[in-house]
């Protein structure tokens, strides 16, 4: 699994906002959802609730299989029920690795798209032992105790980053 995290809080992220922007929260359901809850359903209800409750205005929150799939997000470009969303968009947030972020700035050049998340590299998850980074990507510069790696939350402090979702 591809391991994701945080570039920065909350507060820096509302910075990158206008309370007049139209706001789609993109969130990637695999791997980033298994990054403590960086993606998925708990990313999205997460990051949209506190949005909202600061008088943000997000018109859509939207759950990818594979939010790093160009094919798959143009394919929600073109659907009913959400293409004038993805259309009238000024700011699309991806909860994704940074490969769901390039597959988003490709997909929605009319759009401004936040890069909330550095990918760290590829690793594995257990409910006992949680998330781990095992092979960091090149120019990532962290050491990792194979085979069974690091935590995420070592990882991301090491980096002065952050775990999980917001």
């Amino acid at each position: 699994m591809i391991i994701s995290v945080r570039r920065y809080d909350y507060e820096t992220l509302k910075k990158d906002l206008s309370p007049e922007d139209k706001i789609v929260i993109l969130s990637c359901n695999n791997c980033a959802k298994k990054c403590k809850g960086l993606g998925g359903r708990a990313g999205l209800k997460s990051l949209g609730d506190k949005l909202e409750a600061d008088g943000y205005n997000v018109t859509l929150r939207e759950l990818c299989g594979i939010a790093c799939s160009v094919d798959l997000v143009r394919k929600r470009t073109k659907e009913a029920s959400t293409q004038k969303f993805f259309e009238d968009a000024d700011v699309i947030i991806p909860l994704s690795c940074e490969e769901g972020e390039e597959a988003a700035a490709m997909t929605f050049p009319h759009a401004k798209v936040l890069r909330v998340t550095k990918t760290l590299g590829i690793g594995w998850g257990s409910p006992k032992e949680g998330v781990r980074l095992t092979t960091p990507l090149a120019g990532v510069d962290l050491k990792t105790d194979a085979p069974t790696g690091i935590t995420i939350d070592e990882a991301a402090k090491q980096l002065g980053l952050l775990p999980g979702g917001f």
